[in-house]
């Protein structure tokens, strides 16, 4: 019985050689590119989780703040304590906000104004379920007085998808800016909100919210595996287009050794 044996030539061509090469260069450089801003986000995953065991700002007559970005950005996951009065009137409910439990609610937004201050911020009280009186908000009024309210300084996040214009209606809005509050209330807050962690007198029925400190490293790190597997997949397919079998009987194989050897008798 005769095997037939197996012949493997590799043949690329230029111009789709090149097309890959190109391909394969671009991709690692995107993945290079990615693997630097991981490195970048790092450190700064490193500077919110300093930023949130500094001690804390106290937000009063003393407290100044040149709002441009680098500055407002510095306060970014900084603790804070501040002490004043609610402006009940100016709270704001955002709605489709979903408890650990999976309930549909509310994040309870009230302006605080600072004791002995011309400064108002915007404090995020807590969370509260929707009630009987949906799409009206709960009842949820802040206690009169003076109040301490401790927490972490987050800045509001603008990328969002809204798909009505009328996501900002009266005191149940889809989402928050400050400057769009600032618009619509008329009320000059600092650049950021205060998530209460902790308040005297407390604020009942409403449930303390947290937010963890990202600065989004994982989502660089697929990034960069993603196109460095792009590549090493460019690479196999460019490979495995280029390299042909091509079977051989036994008297095909004799035919081309007797000729190489008459070759190399020359």
């Amino acid at each position: 019985m005769q095997i037939a044996q197996r012949q493997f030539r590799f043949t690329p061509s230029l111009i789709p050689t090149l097309a890959a090469l190109v391909m394969v260069l671009l991709t690692l450089y995107l993945a290079v590119w990615q693997q630097g801003r991981a490195t970048q986000k790092r450190a700064l995953q490193a500077e919110f989780i300093a930023r949130t065991i500094a001690p804390p700002v106290v937000i009063s007559s003393t407290f100044s703040l040149v709002e441009n970005v680098d500055r407002v950005e510095s306060y970014r996951y900084r603790l804070a304590i501040a002490h004043g009065e609610w402006l009940a009137k100016n709270q704001l409910f955002i709605d489709n906000k979903v408890s650990e439990n999976g309930v549909v609610g509310y994040h309870v937004i009230t302006p605080l104004k600072v004791d002995n201050s011309s400064l108002t911020v915007l404090v995020n009280r807590g969370w509260i379920a929707r009630s009987a009186r949906y799409p009206l908000p709960p009842e949820a009024e802040p206690p009169s007085g003076m109040v301490e309210v401790r927490g972490l300084l987050t800045i509001p996040s603008q990328r969002f998808l809204e798909l009505s214009a009328n996501s900002a209606q009266g005191n149940v809005w889809q989402n928050l800016t400050i400057d769009r509050y600032r618009a619509s209330m008329n009320v000059q807050v600092l650049p950021f909100v205060l998530l209460a962690t902790e308040m005297t007198p407390p604020s009942i029925g409403l449930i303390s919210q947290s937010e963890r400190p990202d600065a989004g490293v994982e989502k660089h790190i697929e990034y960069m595996l993603t196109w460095y597997s792009l590549a090493a997949t460019l690479v196999l397919l460019w490979v495995g287009l280029n390299l042909h079998i091509q079977h051989m009987s036994p008297t095909s194989v004799a035919n081309a050794n007797s000729v190489n050897q008459k070759k190399a008798s020359r």
